[in-house]
């Protein structure tokens, strides 16, 4: 978006103050990397048991991209299984094509269906189409903070002031649409896990990132009507 400001006093715009607005995109820019490598988008205590003053527990994780199971004895946690989602998709579905046919109510199948094969396998296969698409647009939204971010500290910022922080401020919108796709891609049975540290991180990146854009948006656009009402009465003047 270009200014809506004679050429002659581009220059006299003053440039608003950056520190807070870098800040929040530096803060963004961590969290993300941070959320999409998280080893917990999804987690549930799958079982809880106390054997003789020991307190056994065994939990899961879902990352974007694997499945592990772990256990604890009180504080002492190690994870026994950590598999790719789509191994796991594989790996069911190779089992699964092995049954025999008499293990079938339906004698008259010769073959297990594709329906039947993607009721069993299809959540690990569900959960793997949105884990990787999640990251591909999480990645989309660091570059397009990226674009902001040196957009603004170019010399085209001086004459398009708002552009920049618009990029920015479509960066946390992306980043937060992502989430709201992942959710909606997530196979049913996930409606009894925990949103884990994973997810919460984007949030949290997409609203401080969309903080930052708005404040140089606002910011921005105050430096610009003060700069033509200075105009205004430099020209009633003369």
């Amino acid at each position: 978006m270009s200014l809506d400001v004679p050429d002659d006093i581009i220059k006299e715009v003053p440039r608003i103050s950056q520190k807070p607005i870098i800040i929040l995109c530096v803060l963004g820019l961590l969290l993300t990397p941070l959320s999409i490598t998280s080893d917990a988008w999804l987690s549930a205590n799958v079982d809880t048991d106390d054997f003789w003053g020991t307190t056994m527990e065994q939990n899961v994780y879902i990352s974007l991209d694997s499945f592990m199971i772990e256990y604890c004895a009180d504080d002492d946690c190690e994870i026994e299984e950590n598999e790719k989602l789509g191994d796991l998709y594989q790996k069911c579905y190779d089992e699964v094509n092995e049954i025999d046919e008499d293990e079938w109510d339906d004698e008259d199948d010769d073959e297990i269906s594709n329906e039947e094969i993607e009721e069993m396998c299809g959540p690990y296969n569900d959960l793997a189409k949105a884990g990787k698409t999640t990251e591909t647009l999480l990645l989309m939204s660091v570059f397009i903070l990226f674009t902001g971010l040196l957009i603004t500290l170019s010399p085209i910022s001086k004459k398009y002031q708002i552009m920049p922080y618009g990029f920015i401020t479509a960066s946390g919108s992306a980043i937060l649409f992502s989430i709201f796709n992942w959710s909606s891609m997530l196979p049913e049975f996930t409606e009894n896990l925990d949103w884990d540290n994973g997810p919460n991180r984007a949030i949290l990146s997409g609203i401080l990132i969309i903080i930052a854009g708005i404040i140089g948006i606002v910011r921005t656009r105050k430096s610009i009507k003060e700069s033509n009402l200075s105009y205004e009465i430099m020209l009633s003047e003369e």
